[in-house]
């Protein structure tokens, strides 16, 4: 998945909390070197491993099966079963929709939501999808994918987005704190005092600010069960967990725009084993293909691909297609 480099406003931690949790994380190693990702410098490696896009951004490809998918914008959530799930949007972000789609290109519409508010959980059975609201109230609705029906809703004060789901658990990431909700039980408890953006329930862990990060605010990853805290940065965010979250890649903590320049890889305790940067450009879909092997969707200068990286050696993991140009707005 994309990350999304969202901004959010929180309230501020207690001055003691924060100094004491600071003093538990040693400060990271100094970074390595960066590797500059270029399609000349890169010998060319195996093609990427399971379902994924094709560098037409349309195309989903898995092995020896390839299905188009028709939209101005198409976003892969994910496998369910012998089935795919993807979202369309048209050129201006808007007219969300979430299908499932069979190897013969036949879809199934499962909601109508924007792709990039909504999570697909692990195991494909669940679509988790978000809509805010023009008073920051937020409808998050929990879909069976096999079926495409909708199985529950929950309404919410605030602007609550869905970070991972796994079975009726659902984690959500607020404004002002990072919440568990029980789709089936209908109970909501509060993990964290911080806003989550990013967690994995699977692996007990989620990433949360401190307060807005254009504010001063500082990035902290915890268990979501005992509240632990394993690693702590004001100059970073995360952008992926691995599978079994012993690994994170992180970009710069104010990151927006269409994407960072600089992608950096650390064990979940910070650990530094890896930057990776493209001039001129910016990076994509950032996401973990194995335990140790990170994959980049890199948009250069003139030619864009897919790279592998292992802390420091990367190689070409696609094609080479154009870049995607930024268009002016009128």
């Amino acid at each position: 998945m994309r990350p999304l480099y969202r901004p959010l406003t929180a309230t501020l931690a207690a001055t003691l909390a924060a100094a004491a949790a600071a003093t538990l994380v040693a400060a990271p190693a100094q970074a390595k070197p960066a590797i500059t990702l270029t399609p000349g410098g890169l010998d060319r490696g195996a093609d990427v491993a399971g379902p994924h896009l094709d560098g037409d951004g349309h195309t989903i490809v898995d092995g020896s099966v390839r299905v188009k998918v028709s939209g101005a914008q198409v976003r892969l959530l994910g496998k369910s079963g012998a089935t795919y799930v993807a979202g369309t949007t048209n050129e201006r972000g808007g007219n969300g929709r979430v299908y499932r789609v069979a190897a013969d290109g036949s879809k199934t519409l499962i909601a109508k939501a924007h792709p990039f508010m909504s999570v697909l959980s692990a195991d494909g059975a669940t679509l988790v999808t978000t809509k805010v609201g023009r008073t920051s109230r937020s409808l998050v609705s929990v879909y069976d994918v096999a079926t495409a029906t909708l199985e529950v809703e929950g309404n919410f004060r605030d602007y609550a987005i869905a970070l991972d789901v796994q079975g009726d658990r659902v984690l959500l990431g607020t404004t002002k704190k990072t919440l568990l909700w029980d789709s089936q039980a209908h109970d909501v408890a509060t993990v964290s005092r911080d806003p989550g953006y990013n967690g994995d329930l699977a692996a007990d862990v989620m990433a949360t600010f401190t307060k807005d990060p254009y504010d001063g605010g500082c990035t902290e990853v915890r268990r979501i069960v005992s509240g632990e805290l394993l690693w702590r940065s004001c100059t970073e965010q995360v952008a992926a967990f691995n599978a079994d979250a012993s690994r994170i890649a992180t970009v710069g903590i104010l990151s927006d725009g269409p994407g960072p320049g600089r992608v950096d890889a650390r064990t979940i305790s910070g650990q530094h084993l890896g930057r990776y940067q493209v001039r001129s450009g910016w990076f994509g879909e950032i996401r973990w293909e194995t335990p140790t092997a990170l994959l980049l969707d890199v948009n250069g200068a003139r030619k864009a691909f897919t790279a592998r990286c292992t802390a420091n050696a990367c190689e070409r993991a696609s094609s080479l297609h154009p870049a995607q140009t930024l268009r002016a707005q009128s």
